[in-house]
Formats: C-alpha cells, structure tokens, sequence
C-alpha cells in the first residue's frame, strides 16, 4: 500500500511532525509512504528518513484562492497517478480535499482520512466547521473530545476512529539519555529544570504564545524567592521570542530562563528536564510534546484545554490549572519541585501510560483501521 501524507506545511512541531512518526512505522511494517506538501522547515528531517516529498506551493497555509486550489488538486494529480498512491491521508481538513480532489481527476476515488488535530473555536467563524462533514472517508480525531467536537458538527459518529499520537519508545527511551552530559553542556548543576518545547507563535484571542510561554516565566517569578534553585528551559523559536524574552527581563528571571532555539533533538532536551510544564492558552488538541515527555518519565503540569485532561492517568502522571491561571500554575510546580518522590512515581506512571496506550505502533494500529473504514485494502 502507497500512502500520500498531505499537509499544508511540515513545521517543527507536533501537526509536523507526527506524520513522519506515522509514516516511520508504515514502513516499518513494509508499506510504502510519501509526502507532499506546501513547504516548512521540518523538509529536511523527513528527507533524511529517505521519504519523497513532492512540494506544492499552493497547498501553503496562507493560499486559499481558487487558482492556489485548482493548481494544487492538478499537481496531486500528477503526483497519485507517477507514484500509483492506494490512499490519501490529509493533515488538515484541506490536505485532504486537495488529494481526493486530485485523485479524482485521476480517474480513481481513492480512499481517504483526515487527522483532526483543531478545529476552528471562534464563535465568528463556526460556518469554517462545516467542512468536516464534507470531507471524503474517515476522520482521525486525536483525543475523545476531538470525536465530540466532530459529532457536535454533524459528522456521524462511525465515520470518527480516535488515534491519539504516538510516541516512538525506542527513540524517546530514559534509560538511554545521558542526562549529564546534556546539563552539563546547558551549564546546568543542581537546579530543579522546568522544560518546555514548542514554537513561540502568537493567538488570535490571547496576549502573547499560543502555548503559553510568558505564563511558565510568571510563574517562575512569582517562586524564585521561594525557589532559588528553579530554571525553565525554553525549547523553539518563533515570533513571540521576543515577547516571551522581554517578560522574563521585566521579571528580573532572565538569568534563570534558557532559550535554546528550535531543535531537532527532544529527547536529550527532555533528559535536562525535572518537570515537563505546557501552560497553552490555544490551539491544543492533543500535544504530542507532553506524550514524548511522559515517554522520558517527566511529571507535567498544564492546561485544562482540549485533551489534556485524558493524559494525566486519573492525576498520577500530570497536573492540571485553568487556562491562563498563573497562580495555579506556580503552586503545582512548587508541588511537584518541592519533592523529588513525588516526580518519581508521577514520572514512572507517565511512562507507563505512554506504554499502554500512545506508543506510535499502537496509533499505527488505529490509523490503518481508519484507512480499512474508508474503504482501503491493508496490505503489505
């Protein structure tokens, strides 16, 4: 079987990423996989894997006229008929209607599935919703409540086969990180590291990052008296750096907060890490960054936004606060900072919950399932 992941831009983070996770293990069990896509920095990783990426500008995230669309469903019709693509697989809503459109035209109504990583929240712009029950073949929600957005907007319940995203355990193994090594060349000793990873990008209805970086550096401000030993490392890049730079300046906490830039290799960033902190405000489904971060045994506090709440293992592994609420965000990390046994045992349970159920050859096994929904026939 030949899959085309579509998506209108591979990033560095998790909607980016999780596809070459995907396409990583259907290989591994002997299918074929290709990608294409409008651009993104994230090219060169799935390059490296040895996977063909066919770009199509058009299909770019801030192209949305008819001429961007008939270009781009021609030029994946291009690309289903040279590589003889069995199923299309959208990671966004518009990915897969470019590829189903463009197989179409073709000559062949290739079975389909969308991942349903967000959808729009903005009470102004609820009509953008009705795109998912138009979408062709299967939906891929990656949480419980992405199945009952979805089914809120009409989408019958059978066309709906929840995922969640999946960690590859042999690449984010603890035992295997030299967490030494990685302090050491952070300049880090003894502190207690509070980490972060994720792309610093602005929200519409939110003052600063979607994923909540300035709240983590509130925090640490509102506890550095109390713990003078507390550091954040602060993993990505994006516009709001600098927004996020100049609240920790005018905390006085600059000296305790590490930005490390966009990287390329979590799991060793993770090793730094005592607790694993996502306050997002935004834009979160269900984030892959706190799944690769219980796989490296990291207790988490976070937002109570969207599917983080059927990550924490009924409260063994994360903590939760409200959306934007500083206060008790710093309370937990004190909790969680202020006893070395209780990151432990939270740690040792995250990873054995990433274990039982968000192990990327578990999500595999969910995904196929929903191609076989859409009609695909699985074969190596």
């Amino acid at each position: 079987m030949h899959v085309l992941m579509v998506r209108s831009a591979l990033v560095d983070m998790g909607p980016g990423t999780q596809p070459l996770a995907l396409a990583l293990e259907l290989r591994r069990r002997g299918h074929r996989v290709s990608f294409a896509t409008g651009g993104g920095v994230f090219i060169p990783e799935v390059e490296k894997q040895r996977f063909r990426v066919f770009v199509v500008p058009s299909l770019a995230p801030d192209r949305h006229d008819v001429r961007s669309l008939v270009e781009g469903v021609f030029a994946l019709r291009r690309v289903i008929r040279s590589e003889k693509i069995d199923v299309v697989h959208g990671h966004n809503a518009a990915a897969t209607m470019y590829g189903w459109l463009g197989g179409v035209l073709a000559g062949r109504h290739l079975p389909a599935a969308t991942s349903v990583r967000g959808v729009e929240e903005r009470a102004t712009h609820q009509r953008r919703n009705r795109i998912w029950r138009l979408l062709p073949g299967s939906l891929i929600a990656v949480c419980e409540k992405g199945r009952e957005r979805l089914v809120s907007f009409g989408v019958p319940n059978e066309r709906i086969l929840v995922s969640y995203n999946g960690v590859d355990l042999s690449k984010f193994d603890p035992d295997s990180a030299d967490r030494a090594t990685v302090r050491t060349e952070l300049g880090l000793k003894d502190e207690i590291v509070v980490a972060t990873v994720g792309a610093m990008v602005g929200s519409v209805d939110w003052e600063g990052p979607s994923k909540g970086q300035h709240l983590l550096v509130q925090a640490l401000a509102q506890l550095q008296d109390r713990l003078p030993s507390l550091r954040v490392l602060l993993v990505g890049d994006g516009d709001m750096r600098s927004y996020v730079e100049e609240t920790a300046r005018r905390l006085n906490v600059a000296d305790k907060v590490l930005f490390v830039g966009r990287r390329f290799d979590a799991p060793r960033m993770l090793a730094a890490a005592d607790i694993y902190c996502l306050p997002s405000v935004a834009g979160e489904f269900f984030p892959n960054s706190i799944v690769e971060a219980m796989a490296m045994g990291k207790p988490w506090v976070g937002s109570d936004i969207a599917g983080l709440s059927e990550l924490t293992a009924e409260g063994g592994a994360g903590l939760l606060v409200p959306v934007g609420d500083v206060d008790g965000l710093a309370q937990r990390l004190h909790t969680l900072a202020t006893d070395e046994r209780l990151r432990e045992e939270m740690g040792r349970r995250a990873r054995a919950e990433v274990e039982q159920r968000f192990t990327i050859v578990r999500v595999v096994d969910r995904v196929l399932a929903a191609y076989a929904n859409a009609g695909a026939t699985i074969s190596a």
